[in-house]
């Protein structure tokens, strides 16, 4: 069985492109299009502009962690569809434990505590930039000192359009994902994978990456 080589990085790389979602054409839609990807916003001003990160700046805010965000380094940004997602998971498991239908998770529910790691899990002090990832899985630690693993994969089909290098980020539960992942793989054991939908927004302060909506927030 062939194993993913791991590399750990804590420094700097070079420049990447944005990833723009709203892109008209078919082959940026995830992809790789050089573009202007500076912003001489801040982190968190770039967030705080775009409604798609409304309630992602609410727990930014709740958490205090504006100046973390803000930091050197990395944040990658989950949209207010995974925080909806996290939310409604929780929402789920409240009614079954009282049950009670009526009850709701809401963000008042967040203790700070629990918050700010779970926001801390998608900053990072390094520069994760496309530019220094490759097929094999690179692995960076995050602000609570856990794994993850970047990756870039082609795209298969096209509904994407085929051979379009997509970034990719994944928590790693018990060590690497071997590849190829045998078919009696423990599933408790398979990292968490997503897409990332926009990548390299280099803000006044470092680099922003926006995961695929389909993910939930703090890997749920």
């Amino acid at each position: 069985m062939q194993f993913k080589k791991i590399f750990i990085h804590t420094g700097w790389m070079g420049l990447l492109a944005i990833v723009l979602l709203a892109s008209c054409r078919k082959e940026h839609y995830l992809g790789g299009s050089p573009t202007n990807a500076h912003t001489d916003l801040s982190t968190y001003d770039y967030l705080k502009a775009n409604p798609l990160f409304d309630t992602l700046i609410l727990l930014i805010d709740k958490a205090g962690l504006k100046e973390m965000v803000n930091g050197q380094g990395t944040f990658v940004a989950p949209t207010d569809y995974s925080i909806k997602r996290f939310l409604n998971t929780r929402t789920t498991e409240l009614q079954k434990q009282t049950n009670n239908e009526n009850i709701k998770y809401t963000i008042d529910s967040l203790k700070v505590p629990e918050l700010r790691d779970s926001l801390m899990t998608y900053l990072f002090d390094a520069g994760i930039q496309r530019a220094g990832l490759s097929t094999e899985t690179t692995v960076f630690k995050s602000k609570v000192n856990e794994q993850f693993g970047f990756k870039i994969i082609y795209a298969q089909d096209d509904v994407i359009s085929a051979g379009v290098p997509l970034m990719y980020m994944s928590k790693i539960i018990n060590g690497v994902d071997p590849s190829p992942l045998p078919s009696d793989f423990p599933d408790t054991d398979k990292d968490k994978e997503y897409v990332l939908q926009t990548t390299g927004i280099l803000t006044k302060n470092g680099v922003l990456h926006v995961l695929s909506n389909a993910h939930t927030f703090y890997w749920k």
